[in-house]
């Protein structure tokens, strides 16, 4: 297994973040006046998406954000379980056609929001759904597009790594990204298929519902 080191990692600064975040809301505002949408809410997917989801909320004058939040816990060194720890949308809160956007930080198989969509529809059968990436994945850029209206995201990654080198420098595509808050010690645990150690691991993974199980 390939070890990682800081150096593998290209971590945003600020600004660049806020350039990310400023490109993403010009193709959201775009595509809302073109399409004349009204967003009923902004639904971050916790944690990666609060920041850029609550950059939207304001600049998009928008008061309602329902967070959902799910995690990846790795059981051994080839199994992980998706599991939901939070999930603050309930019935009666809209009419039956609402309309979200949902938005996540760092996407890469596409997981994460598939089952976060299936999740609202179960509560809102009509919904519809905009969802927003800060960065994405490109093997699995489309991974989640049966499931929702429109995808929009601030770059492209390599974080699966299924691109060559030789892919990677005709795309553009760098190292692997971390957002400005996050940490180098988490990032590689991720990466490298093991579970970091949280200080509310035991009692969250506990109290949380367990969605689906993929191998690795």
């Amino acid at each position: 297994m390939v070890k990682y080191t800081k150096n593998d990692f290209d971590k945003r600064s600020w600004q660049e973040y806020a350039d990310i975040m400023e490109k993403i809301l010009k193709d959201v505002q775009k595509y809302i006046v073109k399409n004349k949408i009204k967003i009923d809410a902004i639904v971050p997917i916790l944690r990666g998406g609060n920041v850029l989801g609550t950059f939207l909320a304001y600049r998009l004058h928008l008061l309602r954000i329902l967070p959902v939040q799910y995690k990846y816990f790795f059981i051994g060194e080839k199994e992980a379980e998706l599991r939901q720890i939070l999930f603050t949308i309930e019935k009666g809160m809209f009419n039956n056609n609402p309309t979200f956007l949902l938005v996540e930080g760092d996407q890469c198989f596409g997981n994460t929001v598939i089952t976060a969509v299936n999740d609202i529809k179960k509560i809102f059968p009509k919904a519809k759904i905009l969802h927003i990436a800060d960065c994405l994945d490109y093997s699995y850029r489309d991974s989640a597009k049966d499931y929702v209206e429109k995808i929009f995201y601030g770059e492209y990654t390599n974080h699966c790594e299924e691109l060559s080198k030789e892919e990677c420098k005709r795309l553009g595509i760098g190292k692997s990204s971390m957002a400005p808050w996050e940490n180098y010690e988490e990032e590689i645990a991720t990466v490298s298929g093991k579970q970091f150690q949280y200080i509310d691991s035991e009692i969250t993974k506990k109290q949380s519902i367990k969605k689906a199980e993929f191998k690795f």
